[in-house]
């Protein structure tokens, strides 16, 4: 089969390797769509502390079992993986609710190989319905990638209830951002702002109605429009979705007094240190939640948001490409010509 290989920092192309055997009591699934990640870019320029080269990457995969010898996923059916796709279910974590921290999890395209190859071979262990959610019949393949980063944005705001009349300013305009910007309308923001220097991909963004305002802060002050929008008293929560330290402390002077800050953007490892104002925080008592993946069943809810059409995923899916052209894909992304890049293996 062909699949991109990873070999190392800004090492890794499309080769001829072996396809893997349906594992006993498991599943071989013929990847259709697979959503090129910005964690994954990441890797690939960088390396990841789980990844061991040479690996296969790629988590947000959809396809079609077409080898079973599990009688709960028959050949035939359409499916997409939740890429944390073994959960123990014995830890301390797995036990108290916080399942996204698992001890012991399998993450698709990080401990095992992922979807960026024409086949995915899933073993008994990871054949559970948490990990393996059925697409509806004749839905669109190409859009339930985006399940994946929508999971991990449905579940941090469930974490800092963003909530019903909230004023929301979300830093970042890319799949992430928007993303967020759709669901804090989705759970009752009152207005929501997005700011993004890229005019290409703020551009991009005003296709989505859930944004009542675009800023670049290139051009104009982001602060000053925000306590022009709230009269003087600031956002209720502000979303960091890209990975800038500085927008991270820029966050924290948007608020009104105990508002809530979004940490969704992760920084780069060798530069992950930021230098907030802990007076700021203290007599405005702000507070500061991160946010992290996501428990199965909000991967499920994903799911239904976007078959369901709640979240209308063909407004991200704004690229859909062959997997051979991954570093054209990788460039969309990084210059902000695309919001979501979809890549297909069979083309």
């Amino acid at each position: 089969m062909e699949a991109v290989v990873f070999r190392g920092p800004n090492d890794f192309s499309l080769e001829e390797v072996e396809t893997p055997k349906c594992p006993e009591k498991g599943v071989l699934i013929k990847v259709d769509a697979v959503g090129l990640c910005g964690s994954d870019i990441r890797t690939f320029s960088s390396g990841h502390k789980d990844v061991t080269p040479p690996h296969i990457l790629g988590h947000e995969v959809a396809g079609e079992v077409v080898e079973s010898s599990n009688p709960n996923y028959p050949v035939g059916e359409k499916v997409v993986l939740n890429p944390l796709i073994k959960l123990c279910g014995e830890c301390y974590f797995c036990k108290h609710d916080l399942k996204n921290h698992c001890s012991n999890k399998k993450v698709l395209g990080t401990e095992m190989p992922g979807g960026y190859a024409q086949y995915v071979a899933l073993p008994e262990e990871c054949c559970t319905d948490d990990g393996i959610v059925r697409a509806p019949e004749g839905f669109n393949l190409d859009l339930i990638p985006l399940a994946e980063t929508l999971s991990s944005v449905y579940s941090t705001q469930e974490f800092a209830n963003v909530k019903e009349g909230d004023v929301v300013v979300v830093i970042g305009a890319g799949p992430l951002g928007n993303l967020h910007s759709a669901v804090a309308k989705a759970r009752g923001a009152k207005k929501v702002i997005i700011s993004e220097p890229s005019e290409s991909r703020l551009d991009m963004a005003t296709r989505f109605t859930t944004t009542d305002d675009f800023v670049n802060p290139q051009y104009g002050d982001l602060h000053d429009f925000v306590m022009q929008e709230t009269e003087g008293v600031g956002a209720d929560v502000v979303i960091t979705a890209c990975p800038v330290g500085s927008v991270q402390v820029e966050a924290t002077h948007l608020l009104k007094p105990r508002g809530k800050v979004i940490l969704f953007g992760g920084l780069p490892k060798d530069n992950c240190h930021v230098a907030f104002d802990s007076n700021l925080i203290h007599y405005q008592e702000l507070v500061l939640y991160g946010g992290y993946a996501y428990a199965p069943e909000v991967f499920a809810k994903a799911v239904e948001l976007i078959t369901s059409g709640q979240i209308d995923a063909s407004q991200f899916v704004t690229h859909v490409i062959p997997l051979r052209d991954i570093k054209k894909g990788i460039d969309l992304v990084k210059t902000g010509e695309a919001i979501k890049v979809v890549l297909k293996p069979w083309e």
